[in-house]
């Protein structure tokens, strides 16, 4: 939600409510639902167009890793 090399951050989501968010919702996807929810009401949080989390997150899981001999 935060953002990394690999995707861009939710505007308005900064590392203190990040975390409050998944403690509360138990996981990104749950996260985002509730975001999506609240901004039919209210624009609290904007969620990019390029907010690639799932594809992040395996990046993070599954890194493209080359042995020393491959370089």
């Amino acid at each position: 939600m935060c953002g990394c090399d690999y995707t861009e951050k939710i505007e308005g989501i900064g590392p203190i409510t990040a975390y409050k968010l998944i403690k509360e919702f138990k996981c990104i996807e749950n996260v985002i639902e509730h975001v999506k929810k609240e901004n039919q009401t209210k624009q609290k949080y904007k969620i990019p167009e390029k907010f690639y989390y799932e594809d992040s997150r395996e990046l993070f899981i599954k890194p493209e890793v080359k042995s020393a001999t491959e370089i």
